[in-house]
């Protein structure tokens, strides 16, 4: 019997998994099968119990890579801004021309929210972790004021208006309508992102 070296296991994980990230992304989850993916990694179908209980696992694993990649890009993209454009350009580089071509290695929520939410408790728990993390990352970077629920639901809805932007983006067939779009969905993120808080001026996102 052949023996394999030594961590063979856990790289076989680690390049199904990010094969599965790129993919569901992509492809979308349902139609992304266990034999593809394995044959993917140059893996055979047989193989794949040693590294997942089931099929579920595999999905929650790999979205929660999925999201991870897409919050350690925005920290390295944020690390090299200027102190004073972190916000704009976290905003820019959401919505820009590459990350709608980009799907498959793109944001996790805008490619697939709506599978992710048909998805079991695990697999959408885990990915409302990484969810959090870009929403934190977004409130880090808020102006001054409010509170950390303030912050918090301003963040989230920041992210929610950009997700929406993208995936209009990605539908339009239209390039010079997709442009408009980003540029439109730019500035308004960043409205509703720095608009005053509560008791500064005028009322918040109640209107």
């Amino acid at each position: 019997m052949a023996r394999y070296r030594e961590g063979h296991k856990q790289r076989a994980r680690e390049a199904i998994l990010k094969n599965a990230a790129e993919r569901f992304r992509r492809e979308g989850i349902a139609a992304v099968g266990v034999r593809a993916l394995m044959a993917d990694a140059g893996l055979t179908h047989g193989g794949f119990y040693a590294h997942f209980s089931s099929r579920a696992d595999l999905v929650a694993a790999a979205v929660e890579v999925a999201a991870e990649s897409t919050i350690g890009y925005f920290e390295t993209v944020l690390a090299a801004a200027p102190s004073d454009r972190k916000l704009e350009t976290l905003i820019a580089t959401y919505l820009r021309e590459r990350h709608r071509s980009s799907v498959g290695m793109g944001c996790t929520a805008a490619a697939l929210a709506p599978e992710i939410a048909r998805e079991g408790l695990d697999t959408r728990a885990r990915f409302g972790i990484q969810s959090g993390r870009l929403i934190q990352l977004i409130a880090d970077l808020l102006p001054e004021g409010g509170d950390a629920g303030d912050r918090t639901s301003r963040a989230g809805a920041v992210f929610a208006m950009m997700m929406g932007v993208l995936q209009l983006m990605r539908i339009e067939t239209d390039d010079l309508a997709a442009e408009r779009l980003m540029r439109e969905g730019r500035e308004a993120a960043l409205c509703l992102a720095t608009r005053p808080w509560r008791g500064q001026g005028t009322s918040d996102l109640g209107g």
